[in-house]
Parts: C-alpha cells; sequence; structure tokens
C-alpha cells in the first residue's frame, strides 16, 4: 500500500523529533528545526522566537530556502506581531493574508526585503508557561496552509517545546555543577589559607594554641590565623566578615593578606589594626566590613595585648574553672579609614584559657529560633578548666550542635583558645 501524502508527511514528523530529541546543545538544536522542518511542512522559511529574558523581546532564529539560519539578527517587540498574539492568545494562529491583517509585524519584511504571503505561527507551551513560538512562512505548492497544517505545526510545535525544555534543564543541571565545582575549589582554596599545624611546645614553650572554622556553606566569611612576628612573639586574629559566600570569602583572604603583611616585629595590635583597616575602608566597592580580635601572645610569659575591631568579647577561663567575658571594644574594619580600636592587656596565668569565638557561636538557632547566647557559652565551657585548647573548642561545638539539632546552620562557627600551661 502507498502511503497518502498526509501519512508520509507524518512519518517525517515522527523521525525528525527523535533526532531533536537527541540534540543537547541550544544552538543545535535551532539548527535542526530550522532547516529540517522547513522541508518537512513546505514552506520557504521557517523561524523559531525566543524571549530575551532581560527585555522581553522576542529574538528570530530563522532559516530560508538553503541558506544557513541567520541567529539572534532581528527582534519583535514583547506581544507585537502575529507571534505576539499567538504566545499571549496561547493557541496557534494561522493567517492566509497577511498584508490585511492588523497584527502582522511588517517592520521584519522591511529590514529583511522579505515578502511574507502566509503563515502559521504555534506558541511552544510547557504547560502554564510559553517558551517562545515557531512560525512557517508561505506554503511551496499550495496557494495557503492547510488544515493538516495547522495540525501537524500543533504537534511539532509540542515536541519543540519539550525539546527546549530538556535542553533548558539540562543546560541548567552543567551550571549548578559548574558553581558547585567552583564552590568546592573556593572552598579548598580558603581551608589552605587556615593554618592547620600548631606550634610545638619547642616553639611555644608556655602556651598551647588551637583554632577550627566550620564553615555554614562552601566559602566562609569567618577567619582564624596564627603566626610568628618573631621568635616567642605569636600573632593570633580571629575575624567575621560581614555577609556570605565568595565575596565575603574573598574579602576575607584579603583580610588575611593585609593582616601578615602588616604584622611586622615592633608593631602593636592597635597599629596593625589601624593600617590593616585603612586599605580595607579606602578599597572596599563591595562595602563589606570585619570584624576582628587581633593579639600578639608572649609564648612564654603568657602575656597578650589584643586589639579589639568591634568583634565579640573573648572570654577569659580561669584556672578554677570560672568563665567570664572581657570588656567589649572598638569598631569593625573596613567602613571608615579613621575607624577607633580598643587595646585590652592581660596576663594569663598558668591554667588559664582565652576562648576567642565568631557570633556563629553565640547566635546559632535550634528550630525554635532561640539563640545559644552567651550565656550558654559561658555554661558550655564552666568546670572545664583542665581541658586542653583542643577539647575545649571541641566541647563548645558540641554543646552548640546539640542546641541547634535538625535547625539549618545559618552562620559560620569559628573558635581559637589560647591556654596558659602550667608548669
Amino acid at each position: 500500500m502507498v502511503p497518502t501524502h498526509e501519512e508520509a508527511d507524518y512519518g517525517k514528523l515522527f523521525r525528525l523529533a527523535g533526532e531533536i530529541g537527541r540534540e543537547s546543545d541550544l544552538k543545535g538544536l535551532l539548527i535542526k528545526i530550522l532547516e529540517k522542518s522547513r522541508p518537512w511542512i513546505r514552506a520557504e522559511a521557517c523561524s523559531i522566537f525566543l524571549p530575551d529574558p532581560s527585555t522581553g523581546e522576542l529574538v528570530i532564529h530563522s532559516a530560508r530556502g538553503e541558506s544557513a539560519p541567520n541567529l539572534g539578527k532581528l527582534r519583535v517587540p514583547k506581544g507585537k506581531g502575529i507571534v505576539g498574539s499567538a504566545i499571549e492568545a496561547r493557541k496557534l494562529i494561522r493567517v492566509d493574508r497577511p498584508d490585511e491583517d492588523p497584527r502582522f509585524y511588517r517592520e521584519a519584511d522591511e529590514k529583511t526585503g522579505w515578502k511574507t504571503k502566509a503563515l502559521l505561527a504555534a506558541p511552544l507551551l510547557d504547560g502554564e508557561e510559553c517558551l517562545g513560538a515557531i512560525e512557517f512562512l508561505n506554503p511551496v505548492g499550495r496557494p495557503a496552509f492547510t488544515e493538516g497544517d495547522e495540525h501537524m505545526v500543533e504537534y511539532f510545535a509540542g515536541l519543540v517545546a519539550a525539546a527546549l525544555v530538556r535542553i533548558r534543564a539540562h543546560d541548567a543541571a552543567l551550571e549548578r555543577a559548574q558553581v558547585q565545582r567552583d564552590l568546592d575549589l573556593a572552598r579548598e582554596l580558603q581551608g589552605g589559607l587556615l593554618p592547620k599545624i600548631f606550634p610545638t611546645r619547642q616553639e611555644s614553650p608556655g602556651i598551647e594554641i588551637f583554632a577550627r572554622l566550620d564553615p555554614a556553606k562552601e566559602v566562609s566569611g569567618d577567619l582564624y590565623d596564627f603566626f610568628f612576628v618573631e621568635p616567642g612573639k605569636l600573632c593570633f586574629v580571629v575575624g567575621d566578615v560581614s555577609g556570605k559566600g565568595i565575596a565575603a570569602g574573598i574579602f576575607m583572604a584579603v583580610t588575611r593578606t593585609l593582616i601578615r603583611a602588616t604584622a611586622i616585629p615592633g608593631r602593636t595590635p592597635l597599629e596593625i589594626l589601624t593600617r590593616v583597616n585603612a586599605q580595607l575602608a579606602k578599597e572596599n566597592q563591595a562595602n563589606l566590613f570585619v570584624t576582628m580580635i587581633l593579639g600578639v601572645v608572649d609564648t612564654k610569659s603568657g602575656r597578650i595585648v589584643y586589639g579589639q575591631g568591634g568583634h565579640n568579647p573573648p572570654v577569659l577561663l580561669a584556672a578554677d574553672g570560672r568563665p567570664a567575658y572581657e570588656p567589649p571594644g572598638g569598631m569593625p574594619l573596613g567602613v571608615f579609614e579613621d575607624a577607633k580600636f580598643g587595646e585590652r592587656e592581660l596576663q594569663l596565668k598558668e591554667g588559664e584559657t582565652l576562648l576567642v569565638y565568631t557570633d556563629g557561636v553565640t547566635e546559632a538557632m535550634n528550630q525554635a529560633r532561640d539563640l545559644f547566647g552567651e550565656e550558654r557559652l559561658l555554661e558550655a565551657i564552666a568546670q572545664r578548666a583542665s581541658l586542653n585548647a583542643e577539647k575545649l573548642t571541641e566541647c563548645v561545638v558540641e554543646k552548640v550542635e546539640d542546641f541547634v539539632r535538625e535547625a539549618e546552620r545559618s552562620d559560620d562557627i569559628t573558635l581559637l583558645a589560647i591556654k596558659r600551661l602550667v608548669g
């Protein structure tokens, strides 16, 4: 049995559907649709209209005869033309005499020198969402498009819409995967900035130091660091950048670099904070800021001098197990070039520990949105003076995690403990 013309056309349609279903690239998909659907429907030209997300204009991707597709050269204002009407009405529109239809967008013919004699425009629908439209111009071998053409174009528009949805989902998945790879790399690089090897007893005979940072997201805005500015003088810092994500992470890295470049022998913590702040405030186009505790500890005597930059006050855990907050002070860094900072001096006695932390500890929330708070922090370390610096920080983190339970972490947690050794 010889197939009829309509049956043969549908056979080509199914084969074309299989080809576009295998296409994974948007440009390749558009080219395949434009080049192969035009001879199948027997039309002089085929166009696909996709909206520009920023303007709403319809960008025309078209193919005529044997010419290569001319992608993205013409635009139709939102809602204009037969395609604009098809998109708004969410239904196929057939026009046999465009020159007599007020909806027809004549500017397209004027810009290209093309003469539109008849057209079919069908919306590309994905449920309630319209992804664009497909249009066929000037039927070949017949004076106008037929009802059979309408059925095939309407069905084909559904296949094109499904292919666009699939490619959009594929592209989104690739983009998410790339973003995740970038975030993983940023987290790895950022983690490499944080010192993981702590001073030995020989390097620091009277002082034990330990720090940890638990990021809430892939990239942290918190900072801790420690390094010797000269033998026996250990500089330590804990900071918390405003905001989250990549910007905060970059600001944190810049801050750390400035601190290391500025903290030279003979400079006090107050002088270091002042110089670092001047640089941050001068070039702070992102309008971020960082709170900070920066100090220098004498690893033999236990004497500590630290500068305050609007940060949470440290906790001093006495040798008898009683904790108490140090006085707060100073302004955050990065806001004003002439910001003023506080400075404190204390003498760590044997068995005493100074605990520096970020507000991710005290502002951790449970599912009832209660804060962990300053009192719970004191309770977490009270009567634990016998613990070493590492065990004390772990104890605090465990208490915070027990409090938060299943609630989502909202902020980074950073702790740094400095303990004066006994004997």
